[in-house]
């Protein structure tokens, strides 16, 4: 048994621990995906990356057909990781990872290899963003290479070459 404070005037009462959530109020949804196969993408084009491993979707906001994440009202913090590719060695000139929210982008982070190609670049970004319940986020990666194809590497879970996790604030 746990001791809370009622605020009403200092009383406390007697609760268990299972009801702590109703006095702390519900964080759901919640949504931990991640990429376990590479993905090519279009050389110089931002591409949705759609995710094909869901490890945890409390309230199903995240359609895995198409890469669309459409979460209940409310305050989320988000975070996206990838690890974005060449076609070949030392061939990436450029990558970026950014969100998309209802046609808008958010927390873009860039890359520019200038004229030392890379292999790789791992990028993340992050962003505190409200949702009233309609509105949907993409994570969408960028990649330009100088030949071969480019990629967002995938990975087995759960080492996994892309991810996008996001949880309700509580307010």
């Amino acid at each position: 048994l746990l001791l809370v404070d009622d605020g009403a005037g200092g009383t406390l009462r007697k609760t268990a621990a299972s009801r702590l959530k109703t006095y702390i109020g519900n964080n759901d949804p919640i949504l931990s995906i991640g990429l376990a196969s590479t993905m090519n993408m279009s050389d110089n084009t931002w591409t949705t990356v759609v995710f094909d491993t869901e490890t945890l979707d409390a309230d199903g906001i995240y359609n895995p057909s198409t890469g669309v994440c459409t979460p209940t009202a409310g305050t989320y913090f988000m975070i996206f990781f990838a690890n974005i590719g060449g076609g070949g060695n030392s061939t990436l000139q450029n990558a970026g990872v950014k969100f998309n929210v209802g046609g808008t982008t958010t927390a873009e982070q860039v890359h520019n290899a200038a004229s030392n190609n890379q292999n790789y670049v791992s990028l993340s970004t992050s962003y505190v963003q409200e949702f009233d319940g309609s509105t949907y986020v993409l994570c969408q990666a960028y990649n330009d290479v100088s030949s071969g194809t480019p990629n967002v590497y995938g990975g087995g879970n759960p080492r996994f070459g892309a991810t996008f996790q996001m949880f309700k604030l509580i307010t």
